[in-house]
């Protein structure tokens, strides 16, 4: 991201994030996906590389990349109209 990212500077102050992904259907029957976790900026040059290398778009020698490190997901999807959820997470 940006140097000047407002979400960048929020993760550099406490990295906690939540990542939601809300199902296609307009009434919410797809269901939903949520990760959480903690992001580090990444500062080995190598590890940079490869994230480079990976992307499939060109990343500026400007971005800030951080490496995002999952620590719980919760998945909800609907069955016969009732949800079930699933979590997982570190023990």
């Amino acid at each position: 991201m940006e140097p000047d990212s407002p979400k960048g500077s929020d993760l550099r102050r406490d990295g906690r994030y939540a990542l939601h992904s809300a199902g296609i259907e307009p009434d919410g029957s797809g269901g939903e996906f949520i990760v959480r976790g903690h992001a580090t900026p990444v500062a080995n040059p190598a590890t940079r590389t490869i994230a480079v290398q990976a992307a499939t778009y060109a990343i500026a020698d400007r971005y800030v990349l951080f490496e995002f490190d999952v620590e719980g997901v919760l998945s909800t999807v609907y069955e016969q109209g009732q949800p079930v959820r699933r979590r997982w997470g570190r023990p």
